[in-house]
């Protein structure tokens, strides 16, 4: 097996100021100030995951989301979403046209509905990718698989790749086949900035969570750099990937994917991208997720009936 790769990193991260707000955070919309019917062919219904934060996630995506309004006359209804699990329900539901996903929230909505990715951004650093991270506090004693027995598991959600399923692949491939067994509590944080400060505070002693996010408090706060530790990280994933619906309108598909895909070609677009804090958007397909669909296959998770 070749999909674990462990990474100790020395001098790690630092203070908290951030809040739990994700625990939170609950749907919201917002698009155009005359909002049409679900129904009206001039209104495209965009679905986001609780990736960090709820507002600036909103402030962020909202950018794109404008453009998109703008450039195609449309009505963009954004809806962001209580979990990763339902965007699935959402578009099984018919409740949307577009969305963008996480990893595994794509391979799961993919599995039960035949969504088509169309685009994933390229952030400021050169990547298109994430990985998944297990972490904890350099002051717990915990430096292995085995020093975590009985102790706590603050994880994001069970739709995703960097919050949940990455973790049970590498648990299961140190010999924990039962997870609620080996923990003395496994709680979920909803988003992965929410993860990641449950450790730093004490909430939990273990965390899993996505390395952007976790990289990013890093940068950000001195004390949480110097307070904690990563042990292991995940293969790189697709980040972020836009899907629509299947049945969308054709032309509606190609507009949308030709707009993201040159939105680094113009001033007015390169601005959009740097307020959403992206180089550009590059052609994703489903054979990007080939290393999630081999970690699920291996774990025997059946996406058709996920997580029933």
């Amino acid at each position: 097996m070749n999909l674990i790769q462990n990474l100790i990193l020395p001098g790690l991260f630092g203070i908290i100021i951030s809040s739990l707000m994700p625990f939170l955070s609950a749907p919201a919309c917002y698009g155009t100030e005359t909002q049409a019917q679900p129904d009206d062919a001039q209104t495209l219904r965009l679905l986001l995951v609780p990736e960090k934060n709820s507002f600036e996630q909103r402030r962020r995506y909202k950018y794109i989301t404008d453009y998109l309004s703008r450039k195609m006359e449309m009505n963009v209804i954004v809806e962001m979403m209580a979990n990763y699990g339902e965007i699935s329900v959402a578009f099984q539901n018919g409740r949307a046209d577009a969305g963008f996903f996480g990893s595994f929230s794509y391979i799961l909505t993919h599995a039960k509905t035949d969504i088509e990715p169309i685009a994933r951004p390229v952030w400021l650093d050169g990547s298109s990718t994430y990985r998944g991270f297990i972490f904890v506090r350099k002051d717990s004693g915990i430096e292995s698989v085995k020093d975590m027995k009985n102790k706590s598991l603050v994880l994001v959600d069970k739709a995703t790749t960097a919050g949940y399923i990455f973790q049970r692949f590498y648990f299961a491939y140190n010999g924990i086949s039962n997870m609620e067994n080996y923990f003395s509590r496994i709680s979920f944080a909803r988003s992965h900035d929410a993860a990641a400060w449950a450790v730093y505070t004490g909430e939990a002693d273990i965390g899993g969570a996505k390395n952007h996010i976790f990289n990013s408090l890093k940068e950000e706060y001195p004390d949480f750099r110097e307070q904690m530790m990563v042990l292991a990280e995940s293969p790189e994933v697709p980040s972020n990937g836009f899907a629509v619906r299947k049945e969308l309108n054709p032309a509606v598909k190609l507009r949308l994917k030709t707009l993201l895909l040159t939105l680094h070609e113009t001033a007015a677009g390169q601005q959009v991208l740097n307020n959403f804090g992206a180089l550009k958007f590059i052609e994703t397909t489903d054979n990007d997720y080939e290393v999630l669909y081999n970690m699920v296959r291996e774990l025997g998770i059946n996406l058709t009936v996920y997580p029933d």
